[in-house]
């Protein structure tokens, strides 16, 4: 009796502490708060604002009143000044600090970007800038706070580094705020967790997702980095409407087909320690297959950043259509109208293979090597020095962590034992400009990565003239190096690994070779056999492909085709992939995300609304 008490006691103490006691704290105001605000803007000289443990409510109420929002981030520490020019201003300041209502035309609205890496580089970075560019020119009145740990840049610098790395200029940098999390980061790296790695960074996002709160809560929580722990606390406390743009499923359906039990009835079959430790491993992995099939529910509007992806998030957060949630294809901005040529050059392209990838294993930079150079041993043996008609490789990438920097000496010792030093070049840590001339002036472009999700780098090849020859799966194979739009589909060199755009490769080691099905003769070539979307198609190994088209079939890459290809593949992409396709339809999303926000203020908020 006294258990189940206990019990009712616990459950009823969690409920109030969700949707009262935290919603209040973070969102409402102490009393007097206008006061205090005053006594500030009154006093002869410039003091802090005591806010006590309530810089949420207060923080918001400055952001969305002020004229020069960015003046409040907490750069360098957490304490509240008032902007000169809106005490200035004082009797505006202040009335803005009461524009609250739902229906106030005037009324701003605060996006929060979840991205606690906001300063690296990548892909996932690209999408997070241009999407804040784009909700910035959306409405006038939208204010955009981004959630970053890099403590050991200034906004400043960010911001700076965001124009010359992405190209994206034109920021109105004062309606960006930047909010630093420094309490919970480090849980959310993966190397922080020896074991339990996914369940370790689900709570540490769900522990520096309230960090957000307590900081700055906002009015539409934005995830552009694939952080599902934030969710709960985004829609249970705040009750805000929550955009994720997915650029890879955290947790999806074949991690099990590496375990040894696939379903919950083969406990019967369990005979020793070992088979039971394999169970409590299946039954670990179910357990957060569905806390992300939940925390996926949360979700108002997923993006997803390919084919790939959108087909993987539709089979995993199968909660989300049922219950209104849309899930979307909407392909990452690639800057393709900055890369695009005017014209080809007169003189020739060099005879290079780039691989324009971050040095990390999943590249797959080590498949290259081995299979470039039985390309080398099988065609040219015993040469030792490139010839103009012997492609070489260049591996240009960036070195993020140690463990990168690591990989890039595995590679640079893995070329000399093979060799290969005088066929490979490092290009590593170099700037865009430097970027831009090797895809200028190199004839084709490498991906190796198997199920790359998208795969930018491929853009950039096509984009800028480079032939792309790209492994067979996932975003290169699906949504970018297709010829959909090809006048010439019965061309004689149309096959399973060629087309109008580029060239295909597989490998034995790819996960899902079916060994069963080994290779099978086709015009004396041992093609890899593979379903993809129910069809059995055939492709080469990467060293059987270089044979391929630079021994047996000279004309798939004469100069002439080659034009040919570099043009249809830019017409074709030019608008898929551009910043100004993914503007207007980040825009469209973002109107119809503004009405479910004021209808979630209405609905879902109520008393605490009115309160606040």
């Amino acid at each position: 009796m006294w258990l189940i008490l206990g019990v009712l006691i616990t459950i009823y103490f969690i409920h109030q502490v969700f949707n009262n006691i935290l919603p209040h704290y973070f969102l409402v105001p102490s009393q007097k708060w206008r006061d205090k605000i005053l006594k500030v803007i009154n006093y002869d000289k410039p003091i802090y604002l005591k806010i006590g443990w309530k810089r949420s409510s207060f923080r918001r109420r400055l952001i969305l009143a002020s004229e020069n929002p960015s003046f409040y981030t907490n750069y360098l520490n957490n304490k509240l000044k008032i902007y000169p020019g809106d005490i200035t201003n004082k009797d505006k300041f202040i009335e803005e600090t009461r524009r609250r209502d739902v229906d106030d035309p005037k009324r701003r609205i605060l996006y929060g970007f979840y991205h606690p890496y906001a300063n690296n580089g990548g892909g996932g970075e690209r999408v997070l800038w241009q999407a804040v560019k784009s909700t910035l020119d959306s409405d006038s009145k939208n204010i955009c706070a981004i959630y970053t740990s890099n403590l050991d840049s200034e906004p400043i610098y960010i911001l700076k580094r965001v124009e010359n790395k992405f190209q994206i200029s034109e920021l109105d940098h004062s309606r960006i705020v930047f909010i630093y999390l420094r309490e919970f980061n480090k849980f959310i790296d993966s190397s922080y967790w020896k074991h339990f790695t996914i369940l370790g960074q689900f709570i540490g996002q769900i522990l520096s997702s309230l960090e957000v709160c307590f900081e700055l809560s906002p009015d539409v929580w934005v995830d552009t980095m694939g952080l599902p722990g934030s969710y709960f606390i985004a829609s249970v406390i705040l009750r805000i409407p929550i955009i994720a743009y997915v650029h890879y499923p955290v947790l999806q359906e074949d991690m099990f087909n590496k375990l040894k039990y696939k379903k919950i009835g083969d406990i019967t079959n369990i005979g020793n320690f070992q088979d039971l430790k394999s169970y409590i491993k299946f039954l670990y992995w179910s357990i957060l297959y569905f806390i992300y099939v939940y925390l996926g529910s949360y979700v108002d509007l997923t993006l997803a950043n390919g084919t790939w992806t959108f087909n993987h998030m539709n089979k995993i957060w199968t909660l989300n259509k049922p219950l209104g949630k849309q899930i979307k294809i909407l392909y990452p901005p690639c800057g393709t109208e900055n890369l695009i040529t005017e014209s080809e050059p007169s003189n020739e392209r060099e005879n290079k293979l780039l691989y324009l990838a971050q040095f990390r294993p999943e590249k797959r930079h080590i498949l290259i090597l081995k299979e470039y150079q039985q390309f080398l041993s099988n065609n040219y043996p015993g040469i030792t020095k490139p010839t103009s008609d012997i492609p070489t490789l260049i591996f240009a990438g960036s070195c993020r962590t140690n463990d990168d920097t690591a990989t890039l000496e595995f590679l640079k010792n893995e070329t000399k034992n093979l060799n290969l030093t005088n066929f490979v070049e490092f290009k590593v840590d170099i700037s865009y400009t430097e970027v831009i001339e090797l895809l200028s002036i190199c004839k084709f472009g490498l991906n190796a990565m198997w199920n790359e999700h998208f795969g930018i780098g491929v853009v950039e090849y096509i984009a800028r003239g480079c032939i792309p020859i790209v492994h067979a799966s996932a975003g290169p194979y699906l949504d970018i190096v297709t010829d959909e739009e090809d006048d010439e589909p019965s061309s004689p060199h149309k096959k399973d690994w060629a087309n109008s755009i580029g060239f295909f490769f597989k490998s034995f080691a790819d996960p899902d070779f079916n060994q069963s099905d080994q290779t099978r003769e086709s015009n004396e070539d041992k093609l890899l056999l593979f379903e993809i979307n129910g069809e059995i198609l055939e492709f080469p190994t990467l060293e059987q492909l270089l044979t391929n088209i630079y021994v047996k079939e000279h004309e798939l890459i004469s100069h002439a085709r080659l034009k040919k290809m570099r043009k249809l593949g830019q017409d074709l992409i030019i608008d898929k992939f551009s910043n100004d396709t993914f503007n207007k339809q980040w825009i469209g999303y973002i109107r119809k995300i503004d009405a479910l926000e004021k209808k979630y203020r209405d609905e879902r908020r109520g008393k605490l609304e009115r309160v606040y």
